[in-house]
């Protein structure tokens, strides 16, 4: 099963006072890294934001996108960057060899 790391990277879109304040108020806390949960980040400005998960070929993807919809952020201009992590793995065995 090949493992797959996900960042999603959007520019927040149209949110009220309320989330705006709610997300500044934990910008201090977020944790950066790949897990099947998920971690969000972005600074105080509250502009942009990257969102990295880390997924199985087996495992739904979409469900995972879904995952940053229900977070209830609105957002626009995504890009996603999909990584192979046992290709990186294969290649790196290759030249060591």
């Amino acid at each position: 099963m090949d493992t797959y790391r996900v960042i999603i990277r959007a520019r927040f879109d149209g949110l009220t006072d309320a989330q705006r304040e709610t997300l500044r108020s934990q910008a201090d806390t977020c944790e950066v890294g790949f897990s099947e949960r998920g971690s969000l980040a972005y600074d105080q400005s509250v502009s942009w934001f990257t969102f990295r998960f880390q997924t199985v070929a087996d495992d739904d993807a979409e469900a995972q996108i879904a995952a940053l919809d229900a977070l209830s952020y609105p957002f626009k201009n995504e890009t996603i960057g999909v990584t192979n992590m046992t290709e990186i793995s294969s290649r790196a065995l290759r030249r060591r060899g």
